[in-house]
């Protein structure tokens, strides 16, 4: 299962619990009074934080291609210079 379906999942069966309480000055925030577990709720939130991570991840890849193509460069230079 997706985790982003698991979550769903988890938050949907928390959702029909009626022992929770939103924790004061944290709208999104829930806290289960059964289990103690602390739920954040902020859909939004986590969306963004999952297009921020693939954003970071494919910055980082570009990095390591850039290193790559410098470093053949490098090796193509030396091979043009060494053949004078």
């Amino acid at each position: 299962m997706h985790l982003s379906l698991k979550i769903f999942a988890q938050l949907q069966r928390f959702n029909m619990d009626e022992s929770k309480r939103q924790i004061q000055n944290n709208p999104h925030l829930v806290k289960n009074l059964n289990t103690g577990v602390i739920l954040n709720t902020d859909n939004d939130g986590y969306k963004s934080a999952l297009a921020r991570k693939k954003r970071n991840k494919e910055i980082k890849a570009l990095k390591q291609e850039v290193e790559d193509l410098k470093e053949r460069l490098i090796k193509l230079e030396a091979l043009i210079y060494s053949d004078k």
